[in-house]
């Protein structure tokens, strides 16, 4: 067995999801896969469904896969479809929520890592 560095692939289809049938996230990569400054996953939401309203500690980069929606903070709404991103600071008070018609699919990446043991916590 080497000691060298190695490439995993993940397949999301063999992941396991954590969350409700209406917003559930996989997490791609963590501390667990030895990834020491970021975490990224796949959420996905229903359509009609929203997340409720919660604030990171960390920076919150999403990348819309497909579907559209809405990040809504305090002061503001932005609305994203497939091919866009959000930069969300530390702090910023925010919901994530789907306004089509079908699955709203993002990628997430959180700097430095942290949140996604919130996500475990909520089980299979």
């Amino acid at each position: 067995m080497s000691d060298e560095p190695t490439v995993v692939v993940r397949t999301l289809a063999d992941l396991p999801s954590f969350g409700s049938g209406d917003l559930s996230s996989q997490i791609l990569a963590d501390e667990t896969l030895g990834v020491e400054n970021v975490g990224v996953g796949v959420v996905t939401i229903a359509p009609g469904a929203r997340g409720s309203r919660h604030v990171r500690e960390v920076e919150e980069i999403v990348f819309v896969l497909s579907g559209t929606g809405r990040i809504v903070t305090e002061d503001d709404s932005h609305d994203l479809a497939a091919g866009q991103a959000a930069i969300i600071p530390p702090g910023v008070h925010h919901y994530h929520e789907n306004t089509g018609d079908e699955e709203w699919k993002k990628l997430w990446i959180f700097a430095p890592q942290g949140p996604e043991k919130a996500i475990r916590a909520r089980g299979e």
